[in-house]
């Protein structure tokens, strides 16, 4: 698996889940409706996030899903697919102009945000995360990343 398709079959999974976004008290009423409720119903739904909401009915699928277990510190073990995930972060977030961009990339794959700070580098926040073992993958990750951007500017 690539992290691409990592990334391809979480978002599918999120989005079968039984969550309605509503933005405008419009929305919300139409959301609503189409479950059978008035806007007055609200005891028959929980918030998810910002927009975010959906049955009490459906909870249990929530929380399955909320519960389920993250692949991806097994797949990072992988140097490959390691690699190609820092990579694919790094085109993401403007690597090569962002002040930030360690920082950045690191929070993509980091248990906890790490404390962000202007004399730190990736190798300071994937310690303090625990994962010293990605070290060297970061390390050519950055080095293909800098390659590519050499080759584009050619």
């Amino acid at each position: 698996m690539t992290y691409k398709e990592y990334r391809d079959k979480a978002q599918s999974e999120f989005n079968a889940l039984p969550i309605f976004w509503a933005f405008s008290n419009k929305q919300f009423k139409e959301e609503m409706e189409k479950r059978g409720l008035t806007e007055d119903d609200t005891d028959m739904i929980y918030r998810f996030g910002n927009g975010g909401f959906y049955l009490k009915s459906d909870a249990q699928i929530i929380r399955d899903y909320m519960n389920k277990p993250d692949e991806l510190p097994e797949l990072m073990k992988v140097p490959d697919f390691a690699i190609s995930a820092f990579e694919y972060e790094m085109h993401n977030h403007e690597y090569g102009i962002n002040w930030q961009a360690d920082w950045d990339v690191c929070c993509c794959f980091c248990s906890k945000e790490p404390e962000y700070g202007d004399d730190k580098d990736y190798k300071d926040y994937l310690a303090e995360d625990g994962h010293e073992e990605w070290i060297p993958f970061y390390a050519q990750a950055r080095k293909n990343y800098y390659k590519w951007e050499a080759e584009r500017e050619e």
